[in-house]
């Protein structure tokens, strides 16, 4: 299932977006029960929590180069490679400082 990015409130007739802003992090894991723990739905629906692949592409990049990226930039590394939908991966259309 894709992550949800947008809330929905309507005014009157108007449906109106309120876009989610996602906050990335290494510690996804950590990222995760923090939000958990603090009982909040907003700081929950923020967390963003990359694809599985993204995860066992960066171990097997550092296996093979014995470097370590961060997960922001294997993900986006993937999705510009074609790998990844613009739906799983955090703001498709911002250019990172790397490219």
């Amino acid at each position: 299932m894709w992550p949800l990015k947008y809330n929905y409130w309507h005014i009157g007739s108007y449906k109106m977006v309120k876009k989610v802003k996602y906050y990335q992090s290494d510690d996804v894991i950590g990222e995760f029960y923090r939000a958990l723990a603090k009982g909040k739905e907003k700081v929950l629906r923020r967390v963003h929590i990359p694809h599985s692949s993204v995860f066992y592409a960066r171990e097997a990049y550092y296996r093979h180069s014995g470097d370590w990226i961060t997960l922001d930039r294997m993900e986006r590394s993937m999705y510009l490679e074609g790998m990844l939908s613009r739906y799983t991966v955090l703001d498709p259309d911002r250019q990172r400082d790397w490219e």
